[in-house]
């Protein structure tokens, strides 16, 4: 009989981090059997040989380098279980993840996502002292309030239901199938995140619950490679803000077709084009950065940052592209970039 648990870990050039995180996993004190697939998005350094030395979990390839997004539903269409969680290959859950989260599926039978706390880590491992947006926000409420307000701050792009290594879907509650498909019809899908289209898939569904544990169930490791505003040079400043852009426009086109609220279309197409505007800028395009400009400035009047966008978009220009990255990356007073 196969499984009715699945863990999908997903790797990239994580050969520091892939073991531990495996090992978390295998260490999971729930008593039902699960199974394991790991995702190699075709690591360039020593990954594979790491993943192949635990025989307990299943390795899978992807034919090329294809994105988070196109390696997490890779995975998933290796799994077997009806409950199916999702751990980034540098991060560590905690040992009672697992039997903690299949609970809060099976004590709701509405129930298509689940999530929880965390902690934060450094690249050694230590704890780093900072509270998180879920525990201020989603643990302060009772647990028959937290189901709508997880909608809710999914649907609104709020950061504080944290998805990435917290996230666990009910394969057919969620409609795995029809995301899947969605998602592979998307124009730019190895450019896109994996988290939140799913999540709003979920939340944009009819007649769903969700479900959020205060308990700090897994370590989110801080690490240079990890952070998706990262601006330190223009390349990976344009990719991120390319990245970013492609998810909320992706979520943006779900929420049209599935007639969400205004404020929630306008709000993910107002933060797309900012996102476009930012991704044009660090790709050199002086010209397409500037006409992409008057689109981005509602949501950066919206959201408090036109002096801070205005001080970026004229030292770009002045400096160039890569002399500003790396002139306001060493700086004491960063300008940073958002996903949002």
């Amino acid at each position: 009989m196969s499984p009715a648990i699945s863990v999908v870990i997903t790797c990239y050039n994580l050969e520091r981090y892939i073991g531990p995180a495996i090992e978390s996993v295998l260490a999971q004190d729930i008593p039902e059997p699960f199974e394991v697939i790991v995702v190699d998005d075709c690591s360039g350094d020593g990954s594979e040989a790491t993943i192949r030395s635990y025989s307990d979990v299943r390795y899978f390839k992807t034919k090329s380098n294809s994105g988070v997004l196109l390696a997490m539903l890779d995975g998933i269409r290796q799994t077997s279980g009806e409950l199916i969680f999702l751990l980034d290959g540098d991060d560590l859950w905690e040992p009672g993840k697992l039997t903690h989260s299949v609970g809060q599926f099976r004590a709701d039978p509405n129930c298509a996502l689940t999530s929880h706390d965390l902690v934060f880590v450094d690249e050694a491992g230590r704890l780093i002292a900072r509270g998180s947006k879920p525990e201020q926000v989603l643990s302060k409420l009772t647990p028959s309030e937290r189901s709508s307000r997880m909608v809710e701050g999914i649907l609104h792009h709020l950061d504080f239901v944290w998805l990435g290594s917290a996230l666990g879907v009910h394969r057919e509650r969620a409609d795995l199938a029809g995301f899947d498909r969605w998602a592979r019809q998307l124009p730019d899908p190895a450019n896109t995140y994996q988290d939140w289209p799913l999540a709003f898939w979920v939340a944009s569904l009819p007649d769903i619950d969700m479900s959020y544990s205060p308990e700090k169930l897994f370590r989110y490791r801080l690490h240079s490679a990890n952070y998706s505003g990262d601006v330190r040079t223009a390349s990976r400043a344009a990719r991120n803000f390319t990245r970013a852009r492609n998810t909320l426009e992706a979520m943006w086109k779900l929420a049209v077709e599935r007639t969400q609220p205004a404020e929630v279309i306008d709000k993910l197409r107002r933060r797309s084009l900012a996102n476009d505007y930012r991704a044009r800028l660090y790709s050199g395009k002086r010209m397409d950065s500037l006409s992409s400009l008057p689109k981005a400035l509602p949501d950066f009047m919206h959201e408090g940052v036109l002096i801070k966008e205005l001080v970026r978009f004229a030292g770009a220009q002045l400096l160039g592209a890569s002399r500003f990255a790396r002139l306001s990356s060493s700086s004491s007073v960063k300008v940073r970039g958002t996903t949002k």
